[in-house]
Formats: C-alpha cells, sequence, structure tokens
C-alpha cells in the first residue's frame, strides 16, 4: 500500500516536474525581456486559431468512435455541476468574510472558470506517458499514446465550455464590460432629447408627431444596436476551437470520411497528420505561454512598485508652495490627489488621478485581497476537489450502470478528478482588462494561485492516481 502511494506520488511529481520546467522558461523569457506583451499576443492567437484546433481535431478523430461520442453527454453536466460547487463556494465565503460585493464578482468569476486547457492536459499527457501509469490502460490492445489522446479529448470538452461561457457568463458576473471598451455586452445607445425652456407649451403639440418618430426611430436603432451587439457575443463565443470541435464530430459521426482520415494511403491522412504535428506543439508553446505572462505580470508589478515609490518620494519632495489635498473616496467616486500651487495670478489646480479603469472599489485593503485569495484558492484546491471525490466515487459504487465510461475507461477518472483540482484560468486577467475591474488583484489571485498550485496538485493528483486505480478496479 505504502509502496503504490510512494510510485503515485513518484509519477505526479515527475509529471508536474516537466511541466514546471517547461512553463518556468516561459517565466524566464519574461523577466528578462524576450518575451513581452506583443510576443505573448501573438504566441496567443497561434495557439487559439491554429495549434489548440488542431490538437481538439485530432485527438477527438484519432480516439473517439459515434458510440463513445454519446457517452460523453455527462461531461458538460460534470462541467456545470463543478461551476455550480464553485458558486457556491465563492458565494458563502464572500458574505462569512464580509468582501466587498464587486470584489467578491471576482473571486466568483476566478473559482468558476478553472484551468481547463494549459495544465490538465499537459499533465494528462505526462502521466500517460510514464511508467508508472499501466492501470490507465482499459484493454489489453491500448496504448500510453491512446490513454494520452483519450485524456487530451475528454479535457478538451471542458476547455470548449469554459471559453464559450467566459465572454457571455463570465463577464456578465464581472458586472459588465468596461465602457471604454470596443465592444460591449447588453449596451444600449440611448439617443438624448434636447429641450429649450423659452419654448411655449402652445406649440407643444404640433411637435407631438414628430416627436413619436423620433421615438420610433431611437427604439428601431435601439432594437439594431442590440442585435448587433448579441451577433457580436456569439461571434466571440464561436471560436476556432468550437469550429475543430463541430468539425472532429462530423468525422467521427460520418464513418466513411472518419476512415479516409484514418488511412495512411489516403490524401486525407496527410492532412490529418499534418494538423496532428501542430497539434503535438501546443501543449509546449501554451506552457512557455502561460509561464511568460506570470513572469509579466510579476515584471510589472515590479515596476509598479517601483514608479509608486518615485511618484510618492516626488510628492514629498515638494515645494512649501505646493498644498496637498487627498480627496475621500465616495462609493463610486474616483480617488484624486490635488495640487495647488501657489503662482502669481492666485493659484493653479492640478488633478491627479488614477487610470479611468481605476475605481475607489479596485483599491482593496491589503487585508481584502489576502482574504479573496484565500476564498478562491481554497475553493480551487479543497473545496470542489471534495465534493467531486464524493460524487465521482458514488457515482462509480453505487450507479456504475448511470456512467459505462468510468467503468471502461479509468483515464476518464483521472480526467473529471485533475479538471477539478486546476488554479484559476490564466484568462481571468483578461477579462478584469475588459471589465475594466480589479486587473492588480486578478494578477495577484493568479500569481499566488499557480505557485502554490504546483505543491498542492503535486499531493492531489497523487492521491487522484490512487483513487482513480481503486475505482477502477471495483
Amino acid at each position: 500500500m505504502t509502496a503504490d502511494i510512494l510510485g503515485y506520488a513518484y509519477t505526479a511529481v515527475k509529471a508536474l516536474l516537466e511541466v514546471f520546467l517547461i512553463g518556468f522558461s516561459g517565466y524566464i523569457f519574461a523577466r528578462n525581456g524576450t518575451l513581452n506583451k506583443p510576443t505573448l499576443k501573438s504566441l496567443s492567437l497561434i495557439s487559439v486559431n491554429l495549434l489548440t484546433p488542431a490538437l481538439m481535431f485530432s485527438k477527438m478523430t484519432e480516439t473517439l468512435d459515434p458510440s463513445l461520442l454519446l457517452e460523453l453527454w455527462n461531461e458538460p453536466v460534470f462541467y456545470f455541476v463543478y461551476g455550480g460547487f464553485s458558486l457556491i463556494w465563492s458565494r458563502m465565503g464572500s458574505r462569512l468574510l464580509k468582501l466587498d460585493p464587486e470584489y467578491a464578482r471576482l473571486c466568483d468569476v476566478a473559482t468558476f472558470f478553472s484551468n481547463t486547457n494549459t495544465l490538465p492536459v499537459s499533465l494528462i499527457k505526462s502521466i500517460a506517458l510514464s511508467a508508472g501509469s499501466e492501470f490507465l490502460l482499459k484493454d489489453a490492445n491500448d496504448t500510453p499514446l491512446k490513454v494520452a489522446a483519450r485524456g487530451v479529448s475528454y479535457a478538451m470538452i471542458f476547455a470548449t465550455l469554459n471559453n464559450i461561457l467566459r465572454w457571455s457568463f463570465g463577464v456578465a458576473l464581472m458586472g459588465g464590460l468596461s465602457p471604454k471598451s470596443p465592444s460591449g455586452f447588453n449596451t444600449v445607445n440611448t439617443t438624448p432629447t434636447l429641450r429649450h425652456e423659452s419654448q411655449s407649451d402652445e406649440l407643444t403639440p404640433l411637435f407631438l408627431g414628430e416627436s413619436a418618430q423620433f421615438r420610433d426611430y431611437s427604439l428601431l436603432g435601439e432594437l439594431k444596436q442590440r442585435a448587433r451587439s448579441a451577433w457580436t457575443n456569439v461571434q466571440r463565443c464561436i471560436t476556432p476551437p468550437v469550429y475543430a470541435i463541430v468539425a472532429a464530430f462530423v468525422v467521427i459521426v460520418v464513418r466513411p470520411l472518419h476512415a479516409s482520415f484514418m488511412d495512411p494511403q489516403s490524401v486525407l491522412y496527410t492532412l490529418w497528420s499534418a494538423i496532428d504535428m501542430c497539434g503535438d506543439a501546443c501543449v509546449p508553446l501554451i506552457l512557455i505561454s502561460l509561464g511568460g505572462q506570470l513572469g509579466m505580470m510579476a515584471r510589472e508589478s515590479q515596476l509598479s512598485d517601483r514608479e509608486r515609490d518615485d511618484e510618492s518620494a516626488g510628492v514629498t519632495r515638494a515645494p512649501s508652495s505646493t498644498h496637498l489635498d487627498v480627496a475621500t473616496c465616495g462609493q463610486n467616486d474616483v480617488p484624486v490627489i490635488v495640487l495647488r500651487t501657489a503662482t502669481e495670478s492666485g493659484g493653479s489646480t492640478v488633478q491627479l488621478s488614477r487610470t479611468p479603469t481605476d475605481t475607489c472599489l479596485d483599491a482593496m485593503s491589503q487585508r481584502q485581497q489576502r482574504r479573496g485569495v484565500i476564498l478562491v484558492l481554497t475553493g480551487r484546491f479543497v473545496f470542489v476537489p471534495t465534493l467531486a471525490i464524493i460524487l465521482i466515487s458514488t457515482l462509480r459504487i453505487v450507479f456504475p450502470a448511470l456512467l459505462p465510461i468510468m467503468s471502461q475507461d479509468p483515464v476518464y477518472i483521472l480526467t473529471l478528478l485533475i479538471l477539478s483540482s486546476t488554479p484559476p484560468a490564466i484568462n481571468l486577467i483578461t477579462v478584469s482588462q475588459a471589465t475594466g475591474k480589479f486587473e492588480t488583484e486578478a494578477a495577484q489571485i493568479l500569481f499566488y494561485g499557480y505557485i502554490l498550485g504546483i505543491f498542492v496538485l503535486a499531493i492531489e493528483v497523487s492521491g487522484f492516481l490512487w483513487l482513480t486505480n481503486v475505482l477502477s478496479n471495483i
């Protein structure tokens, strides 16, 4: 028993170490300036538009068949059940810890949207190809490569749902996009009406018909704007990975087409092979990008601290003729620093404000930020995984006929367990930027989430491997 647990721990640590080393190289490149925002954006575009769709299409068409595809109806159910667990924890915890309501929204998003792509895919591939993972083989004809491909396929369904909901439900949880965002959700352009008080009320009836026309035009414009906004939302949700999944479903369901793609002598196999090679490049690239994004966060945080120190030193050295007022923040006011400098003309006022996207609600106290980080990470690493273990164990032991795939494919259980315990999605910072809220606080949650996640996941994945072996042998 002890030897088995140590073996699982070795397999988990080995897999996580591989992930860490690749991601750490991206972190180093970001800290020394080799990777910057433009290059990271380019890498992200290549990953989203080419490599990730290629990975999804190749692994799904290689490992899934129509019967197995029908058995995956439960994956969206698990996704929303995990999300429900996350929201329950976040809402209850934020009230108990008395977090600011707006900051609690960020915690909701961070807990709900976990990393369903970078870490799970790389972990599953590393574990499946390790020497101590023979128990993941579903039959004598199975191979580690097939196990890895199936695990990636299972994880990618979660990743697709995450991508679809991030820019709809995720933005709604955060309170909507920033007004300065180029495209917004539920945005309505209102038509201002002007009235001159000098106009006589006797002339009002003459303009009733024209006012009604203006209202009609305004209503029509509003409906057009709403339709345009809805179409924009749909376009943002239908990403290249979604197209890849749809294409994979079509190929899997149409048996002659699937046979042509899998036949080494056919022309379509050449296309599939090229797609598969692109998919193999996906995992290292997204790990480097992940490390690079964390490195950029650390670098920008260091630079902002230096700038803050310089600004504070500059204000301290202000001449005696300069009067400093710090305006108190109301509930929704932007904090400002007002410098009144004496001049011969009687004085001038210079107002230094924070960036337009920052509000007093963003300026969370260190105590609130610590509570938020603890709330999110406890939810992601303890609460949701615990409930997932209970749920999956109950389904496998008490209701084995409900989900046959659990008894047929051990890697399915392992994938669901790993997906329950990953840190917040790195795109949390993107949602914060789009909504104009809590960008610094989001970066802090991500930084601690991924630093602690390496150690926490090493312990949890060891337990997941042991539990998967136990449940698959029932």
